[in-house]
C-alpha cells in the first residue's frame, strides 16, 4: 500500500507563505496522479498518467512546464482499483457511497472518476505576488466555471478530518475534460455515467520548505480561524 505524499500544507497557504519550493518535476518523482495550485495560488493543478496540467484563473488548461514552482501539492503512485459504475448521482450522494465502501472516515484515500459529467462547477484562482494575501482574500477574488454535458476525469483525496489545516479534511477533487478545455477545483457536480476507482492509501508524508526564511521565521502556533477559512476557500459557500 502506498502514501499520499505531500508538499507543504493548507494552513501554510492561509498564512500567506506562498513561495513555490517544488517544481512539477520534483513533485511527479513521488507520484503520477495528484492535485496542487502554483506558486502565489496560480491556478489549480491536475496530474494525471504523469504529466501536470494547470488551470488558470481564465479558465484555459495548460501543460505545466517541468520547473513550474508548487506551493502545495498532494500526489501518489497510481493503483486505483475499480469500485462501481454511477448513473445520475449528484457528487454529494456519490460521496456518501464512496464512504459507505471504505467503511471510515480515518483512513487516506484516493478516488479517480471517469466517463461523462451532466454538470461540474469548478474554479481557479488568480495568481499573487508578493506580499502575498493569505488564503480567504484570495478565495474572494477566484472566479467559478460551470460546463454542462463534458467528458473527463476527476481525481483527489479523502483526509480525516483530524488532519485539517495540514490537509483539506473531507474530499477535495480536481477536474479535467478530455478535451484540455475545462476544468479546475471541483465546487459541486452531478454525474451522468461515471466509473469510480478507489486507492487507499497507507499514510501521509510531508514535505515542508526547509530553505525558506519566511516559513522559518512564521508563527504558525494560531490556528483559532484556521478551518473557517479553509472551509471557505475550498466550498462554494
Amino acid at each position: 500500500m502506498k502514501p499520499l505524499v505531500q508538499f507543504g500544507t493548507m494552513q501554510m497557504l492561509v498564512e500567506r507563505l506562498l513561495d513555490g519550493f517544488v517544481s512539477a518535476k520534483e513533485m511527479l518523482e513521488s507520484g503520477n496522479t495528484g492535485i496542487g495550485t502554483g506558486a502565489g495560488v496560480d491556478g489549480e493543478l491536475i496530474m494525471l498518467d504523469g504529466v501536470a496540467y494547470q488551470v488558470d484563473v481564465q479558465g484555459h488548461v495548460n501543460r505545466v512546464a517541468d520547473d513550474f514552482p508548487i506551493a502545495f501539492g498532494d500526489v501518489h503512485q497510481a493503483d486505483f482499483k475499480p469500485f462501481k459504475h454511477f448513473e445520475n448521482i449528484t457528487l454529494e450522494d456519490l460521496s456518501k457511497e464512496i464512504l459507505k465502501e471504505v467503511g471510515t472516515k480515518n483512513y487516506f484515500f484516493a478516488v479517480k472518476m471517469t466517463g461523462e459529467f451532466a454538470a461540474v462547477e469548478t474554479r481557479a484562482a488568480a495568481k499573487s505576488e508578493k506580499p502575498y494575501p493569505g488564503l480567504g482574500a484570495i478565495a474572494k477574488t477566484q472566479r467559478i466555471f460551470d460546463r454542462n454535458d463534458v467528458k473527463g476525469t476527476m481525481v483527489g483525496y479523502f483526509t480525516p478530518h483530524v488532519y485539517e489545516g495540514v490537509g483539506v479534511a473531507g474530499f477535495h477533487q480536481h477536474f479535467l475534460s478530455d478535451e484540455l478545455d475545462f476544468g479546475g477545483h471541483v465546487l459541486g457536480a452531478t454525474l451522468k455515467s461515471v466509473d469510480v476507482e478507489l486507492q487507499l492509501l497507507s499514510g501521509l508524508t510531508i514535505n515542508l520548505p526547509m530553505d525558506n526564511e519566511d516559513y522559518k521565521n512564521a508563527d504558525l502556533t494560531d490556528l483559532s480561524t484556521l478551518n473557517d477559512v479553509i472551509h471557505a476557500a475550498e466550498s462554494a459557500d
